[in-house]
Formats: structure tokens, C-alpha cells, sequence
């Protein structure tokens, strides 16, 4: 900041600063000591307003189950509007998930009573918030916490006006404040373009996570994007009720063939390996080794040949997906 011998209440930046107090030059802000990001999910959930979105029946509210798990059982807390669920039904879900971690997650079910009128909602969540910090807020779903739209109001303009309020919510409490929202029935390539809404919803969040259904039975896409994460494709597992990480998409793809996998994870193992050694150790015919990097290399997976020898072409997602933590 300026120093007090140094400041002319005629400059330029003082005369700005009577009007709006809060402005700074660049060497005001880059002197701020600021904390870290507030990773709630590491590398796939940071601190600040989050949307979820999925055809309806994909399976949002246990994935955000398995979050919860994942959160509470790193030390975290989270509060859970259930919109949408019965105390029977959240039961259920809850003994199905073994998610048992007292007062580490606070749920609230509205079949069962009313939280808060959809105006009143964040006023609600920010008094919560008041008395007892959470690490995320988990909203299910979007359209119960937000006011009725007006007449003639689209939905570029309604959610640039409500949305935004959430997130400086978020940022007030270093939290994250996820809400889910449906997809639009007909399928995009962009994964992103099919959230309802979605011009205005991916630039008032934070963080954007949309669920796809894989091809595979049992097997679903995650795929992320925001401010604050590298874009990714994570596969999902569901097993019973319980999602798990299953690497990222990328790896899911080559997971289809076992030869051209177990080839993969061993120049992953040992980088500028040859194909002899793969062959030797990892009990694979030569022939078959030759076949399948072939194809790794054609696909871009692997780069290399006999004379180097062969590594991978880019490390797969950086994202934790371990769940035995």
C-alpha cells in the first residue's frame, strides 16, 4: 500500500479511491498476503460455488454421497439438503454407503420439512454458515435454493443475477457450495452444452462437473472443468451404490483392452524401456508386445522405438482416484 508520507489526496488513484475504496493498483494486490486455495476434493473441488449436472436418475445424489465420505473422512464437514428425499429414503442411502460420521455431515430432508423459502434460501445457508463453518455445502438441487424466475426473464440474465451472490457466499466462508442441475435431454458432444442454462451457469462458477453415461454398463464419465482445475474426463466406477474414481477417461479407454494395458502400465513403470524387457517381465509374447505398441503409438498413447526405447506420451490425470485412503 501506499505509504502515508508518500500519499497525495490529489493523485489520480486517491480521487478513484473516494469514489470505489476497494480498488487497488497492481502493487496493492500483489503485496496481499493471500491463503492458498481451499482444495475440498483435492484437484477436483476447490472452495467456491460448484455445479453438478446429470440427466435425471444418473445417480447425482449418491455421488455426492460418495463426496461426503471422501470429505468427512479427511477431517471435513458437510451439510446436505436432500430436496428431493425422505428421511427413509437418505436412511437408506446413508446405511447403504456405511456413512455413519455423526455430526460431520448434517442433513436436511425436504420431503420432510421446508428449509427455506426459495427466496430466503441463501440468507438460510449463510446463517447456517454463521454457526457452524462446513468445508461444502451440498445442495440438491438447484431449482428448489433459487428464486421463481419473473415473467419474460431468460436464462442468461436470471442466472448472471442469482448466482453470483452464492458464489461470494462461497468465498466468504472458504467453502465449496455445490448445487446439482439437470442436462438437456438431447446429448452434445460438449459435454458442458447440455447443462440447462449453461452460457450464464459456466461463467458464474467456479467449478463446472457434468455426469455422462459411459457405454460400459456400471460405468460412467465425470468430466470438469473451472477456473481453478486442468480440464479432465475422469471415469466412474458404480459399484452397488458407492462411485468410485476409476482413473481418468483417457485411461478408461485403454482399460477396454487388457494386452495394450498391461504394455501401457509398464512403460509407465519404466519409461524408456525396450520391448524385450516388456516381453520378459511382463509375460507378454514379443509379437504381441510389437502388435500392441504399434497401436499404443498410432494412438497417440506412446512415442518411441526400438533403438530409444519407448515412453508414454503425456502422465495420466493428476487426480487422486485412490478410494482407500
Amino acid at each position: 500500500m501506499i505509504a502515508e508520507d508518500e500519499y497525495d489526496p490529489f493523485s489520480p488513484i486517491a480521487k478513484l479511491r473516494d469514489v470505489c475504496p476497494t480498488l487497488m493498483t497492481s502493487s496493492d494486490l500483489l503485496s496481499l498476503e493471500i491463503p492458498e486455495i481451499n482444495w475440498v476434493i483435492p484437484k477436483l473441488l476447490p472452495a467456491g460455488l460448484a455445479l453438478l449436472a446429470g440427466e435425471p436418475k444418473i445417480g447425482k445424489s449418491y455421488f455426492l454421497l460418495k463426496l461426503a465420505k471422501d470429505i468427512t473422512e479427511n477431517g471435513g464437514k458437510v451439510f446436505y439438503f436432500a430436496g428431493e428425499d425422505s428421511s427413509y429414503l437418505s436412511q437408506k442411502r446413508l446405511k447403504e454407503l456405511d456413512l455413519d460420521v455423526g455430526e460431520d455431515l448434517i442433513v436436511h430432508c425436504g420431503r420432510d420439512s421446508l428449509l427455506s423459502e426459495p427466496s430466503k434460501f441463501k440468507d438460510t445457508i449463510e446463517q447456517i454458515l454463521s454457526i457452524q463453518r462446513f468445508d461444502a455445502i451440498f445442495l440438491d438441487n438447484m431449482e428448489m435454493v433459487l428464486p421463481a424466475r419473473g415473467k419474460g426473464s431468460d436464462d442468461y440474465a436470471y442466472y448472471y443475477k442469482q448466482l453470483p451472490p452464492w458464489a461470494m457466499l462461497a468465498s466468504k466462508h472458504n467453502c465449496t457450495i455445490l448445487m446439482t442441475h439437470h442436462t438437456k435431454k438431447e446429448r452434445d458432444s460438449n459435454p458442458f452444452k447440455s447443462i440447462l442454462g449453461s452460457q450464464a451457469i459456466m461463467g458464474c462458477c467456479d467449478s463446472v462437473l457434468v455426469m455422462d453415461r459411459s457405454d460400459q454398463p456400471n460405468q460412467f464419465t465425470l468430466h470438469a472443468t473451472g477456473k481453478f482445475i486442468t480440464d479432465k474426463a475422469i471415469n466412474l466406477n458404480r459399484k452397488g451404490c458407492l462411485f468410485q474414481f476409476d482413473g481418468s477417461q483417457y485411461e478408461a479407454q485403454l482399460k477396454k483392452n487388457s494386452g495394450q494395458y498391461t504394455v501401457y502400465e509398464y512403460i509407465c513403470d519404466h519409461p524408456d524401456c525396450f520391448q524385450k524387457q516388456i516381453a520378459e517381465n511382463a509375460g507378454i509374447k514379443k509379437q504381441n508386445v510389437s502388435r500392441n505398441i504399434k497401436i499404443l503409438v498410432a494412438r497417440g498413447y506412446v512415442v518411441g522405438n526400438n533403438n530409444v526405447g519407448f515412453h508414454i506420451t503425456r502422465m495420466l490425470d493428476d487426480l487422486d482416484y485412490s478410494d482407500d485412503q
